[in-house]
């Protein structure tokens, strides 16, 4: 079972068309920087096969050139789709003039220009071009960079790699791309990381305090102590300080600077203290003053979207084009209004607005929803509009928090006229004329009931019980409660099922390992025939827990018949708990 929730990896794919003196050391660099993975592919004569990282040749596609280290030329296709797949983005460092032409004209004779027309283009791309000067000076070249930065919107052009050449041969130049590039993906970093540490069950905020505040502050119905008071007991600093509400709260370590007597240093410490303390002006007058970055810090962003600051963004979208695109394009904005900020006018303003014409968002938008359990998320995009793109990760993740509120909601949605729900499975379509947005969506309940079980969470068990959806993986209950030490559900699934409760020997042994001796003695109290290994027993307790829990369970054993001084036959023969 995959956990409910982790802080996954940056995964970037790095792709170099040429070799190059930048390759080596970028890789090093990037494989020693926390929560990255780094897979690569470098010209075929340059690949070793030992490196720090994943490495792979890029080989030709062409049926009549050999392929090694592939097996077949559609082994080089299965894998141009899965490191698509794989990657977050993709870096190409560098590549030359000959693969940018054949890029921008869709060929793909080569793994990297295989995956260069197989990429998602809701993911982004960085792109270091490396050729001589007397190309990068070619009207052709400007030619080229031109068309993408109008059209391929996915792929930001950074600065370089030029040489010449002399009597000795090729002379690379300083190349000065190097922390563009690294901050280009520091910037990835951050935004992917956006809102791990959002707290969801603060609730939200009322929509007209969330905006960026006019210059005249309104009038309150409430005198300034009370608003101090709620304020300092919810213990949100940040939302005092938007609704400029004296609080005695501590500053959060991030706000120190901002927040001490000097006040603000750098300009995006500035513009990150005007758009949480200030008004829209504030804003407009750092721009007017100063250069704009070429994208926001993830502070910056951070604010923006929890306070829904929607002037703000038509602001930015208006004046900054490309720092608006660099900090909020591609799937940013739909993914994390919804599942991690909760915000409908973040997603409204997206909807209408003429940037994001191509609607592009992942699932992890609605699935995430599902798992913060923001039914009023839900129920926008039911009502958009626009496609649902889900997986079995809405019901798996919405199961394993205990959103028993989204579960009913998404069986709600899934209701056809006879009044039974739409699986995954179920190809019919409702008769007669009804609106899109209104057809019942397929429920894909994946392995939601083995999640609702690892979190132990029995309230859901109950209502996909009761819920009447075909579900799967009723297998895995009694394993999983007991690995995790659940006996409320074991109980529970025991007076559902009585002498048909599946499950098998692993429920000793998951017990043993993890040191649950409460789970041991409900097996021996269950009435259930109940088989083990003293093979298998000795191993979980040799890998098990250690401590009070440890001591604990071997004590069990030691009382429960358990005797490890025995021969091989023994050793291996299966035993009945309780039984000699």
């Amino acid at each position: 079972m995959p956990p409910t929730e982790s802080a996954r990896a940056l995964r970037i794919l790095v792709a170099s068309s040429i070799p190059s003196p930048i390759e080596e050391p970028f890789l090093s660099t990037l494989i020693a920087q926390k929560n990255i993975a780094v897979r690569s592919i470098v010209d075929s004569a340059e690949w070793k096969t030992s490196t720090p990282y994943a490495s792979i040749p890029n080989v030709s596609t062409d049926r009549s050139q050999p392929c090694r280290p592939f097996s077949d030329h559609d082994d080089v296709h299965r894998t141009a789709a899965e490191l698509c797949a794989w990657a977050d983005l993709l870096v190409l460092a560098p590549m030359d003039a000959n693969t940018l032409a054949k890029m921008l004209h869709g060929v793909t004779d080569s793994l990297i220009l295989e995956i260069l027309r197989s990429w998602d283009v809701s993911k982004r791309t960085l792109l270091v071009l490396g050729m001589s000067t007397l190309m990068w000076e070619n009207p052709m070249t400007k030619k080229q960079i031109s068309k993408i930065r109008r059209k391929w919107n996915w792929v930001r052009v950074l600065h370089p790699l030029l040489w010449t050449f002399e009597s000795k041969g090729k002379r690379y130049l300083p190349w000065e791309g190097r922390e563009e590039l690294m901050g280009a993906i520091q910037n990835q970093l951050d935004l992917m990381t956006l809102g791990q540490d959002v707290d969801v069950s603060m609730g939200q905020t009322p929509k007209h305090s969330l905006s960026l505040r006019p210059a005249a502050k309104p009038s309150s119905p409430l005198p300034p102590e009370i608003w101090s008071m709620i304020l300092d007991f919810t213990g949100d600093w940040e939302l005092a300080k938007r609704l400029n509400v004296y609080t005695t709260l501590p500053t959060p370590q991030c706000w120190l600077r901002a927040a001490s007597k000097e006040g603000p240093h750098s300009f995006m410490d500035k513009l990150e203290w005007a758009i949480l303390a200030g008004t829209l002006d504030d804003v407009k007058h750092l721009f007017n003053t100063h250069t704009a970055p070429q994208w926001l810090s993830s502070q910056a962003v951070r604010i923006i979207m929890r306070f829904a600051m929607v002037p703000l963004l038509y602001y930015l979208e208006s004046n900054h084009a490309d720092l608006f695109w660099a900090s909020f394009g591609h799937a940013f904005l739909p993914d994390k209004a919804s599942a991690v900020f909760g915000r409908v006018e973040i997603l409204e303003y997206w909807r209408t607005s003429p940037t994001f014409l191509n609607k592009e968002y992942t699932v992890d938008a609605i699935d995430g929803a599902s798992r913060a359990g923001f039914v009023h998320i839900l129920e926008w995009w039911r009502n958009s509009g626009l496609p649902m793109k889900y997986s079995e990760a809405a019901l798996e993740q919405a199961s394993s928090r205990g959103q028993i509120e989204v579960l009913e909601w998404w069986k709600r949605a899934s209701m056809r006229d006879d009044g039974h729900v739409r699986t995954s499975g179920d190809e019919s379509e409702p008769e007669g004329s009804v609106p899109p947005t209104r057809k019942p969506l397929r429920l894909k309940p994946g392995k939601a009931i083995s999640f609702a079980t690892q979190a132990g969470s029995l309230s859901t068990l109950r209502w996909w019980v009761t819920s009447t959806i075909p579900f799967s993986h009723e297998d895995t209950v009694a394993k999983l409660a007991s690995t995790h030490g659940h006996v409320d559900i074991l109980d529970f699934w025991q007076l559902l099922h009585g002498e048909k409760m599946i499950y098998d020997n692993q429920v000793l042994v998951g017990a043993t390992k993890m040191g649950h001796r409460d789970v041991l003695e409900w097996w021996k109290k269950s009435g259930l025939r109940v088989e083990y290994k003293t093979c298998d027993i000795e191993e979980a307790l040799e890998d098990g827990v250690e401590g009070v829990k440890g001591q604990q369970v071997r004590r069990w054993w030691a009382l429960n018949g358990l005797n490890l001084g025995v021969g091989t036959s023994e050793w291996m023969r299966t035993k009945v708990l309780n039984q000699s």
